[in-house]
């Protein structure tokens, strides 16, 4: 039986948080995400599927890698939890 969250586990990373930030502001593909962050297409992939995991994101459109906020892990820190 799980007595946390999984998402409690992931530690964020401060590109993480870019990926969040831009999520704030709405959907977005993972080339938006890339080119905006400046950062590897590879990179971005396996941030992306390590915040899915843990239940921040969701990948709502396969096809063009489209994704949106389902839970925000900064509103928490931003609330003191």
């Amino acid at each position: 039986m799980l007595l946390y969250k999984p998402s409690s586990m992931v530690s964020l990373t401060d590109v993480d948080k870019e990926i969040l930030e831009l999520l704030r502001e709405g959907r977005a593909t993972q080339s938006y995400i890339v080119d905006e962050t400046g950062r590897s297409r590879q990179y971005i992939h396996n941030r992306l599927g390590i915040l899915a995991a843990a239940g921040y994101l969701e990948n709502i459109h396969a096809k063009t890698a489209l994704y949106e906020l389902v839970d925000d892990p900064l509103a928490d820190e931003e609330n003191g939890g």
